[in-house]
């Protein structure tokens, strides 16, 4: 299975829309940059990792869609990062164990960058046998953060071969200040 292949049931949860304003955190080798900016129309990513050497490689990857004004790149960890007064409309991650290892960190994080009604996905995949009460189980705390912080929190599972993902997702409730 390739890296796009299995990248794609992430990318298409976060149902891109038009003009909007993305964020990956732990972006790697880009790849799901690359899907993104697929369906960006007028929108933008921006894409960090702790890992300069990674933050090269998705740069090469996606040289085309930064010289199109659709992706910014940082060599920065999550818990350093300073936006200054913008935000974002969507925060996703795909297997950062930083966030299912501290929850309410995830949480917090979301809190800050995102807009009102912005939405938050925390992406893992399990490696259990058979694999939906183990992804459920390892969602409750983060799912639980999420509420915590004033998102209406779901989770999402899907059993895509070799190894499933579970979703964590919410959306930011209006005027809700956060509790994490």
């Amino acid at each position: 299975m390739t890296r796009e292949e299995r990248l794609a049931w992430p990318v298409q949860q976060l149902d891109v829309r038009p003009g909007e304003r993305l964020l990956e955190v732990g972006c790697g080798h880009g790849v799901a940059v690359s899907l993104v900016c697929e369906r960006l129309d007028g929108g933008r990513i921006t894409a960090i990792d702790r890992s300069r050497k990674m933050i090269e490689a998705a740069g090469r990857r996606n040289a085309e869609h930064w010289t199109a004004c659709r992706v910014d790149f940082e060599a920065v960890a999550f818990e350093d990062t300073d936006f200054g007064d913008a935000r974002f409309d969507t925060v996703f991650s795909v297997n950062v164990n930083a966030f299912w290892r501290k929850p309410d960190e995830a949480a917090r994080f979301a809190a800050d960058v995102l807009d009102d009604g912005g939405s938050a996905f925390f992406f893992g995949q399990s490696m259990a046998d058979p694999p939906e009460p183990a992804m459920r189980r390892s969602a409750e705390p983060l799912a639980a953060a999420l509420e915590g912080a004033g998102f209406a929190p779901e989770v999402w599972t899907t059993h895509s071969a070799p190894h499933p993902f579970v979703c964590v997702a919410g959306r930011r409730r209006a005027g809700v200040a956060s509790k994490a």
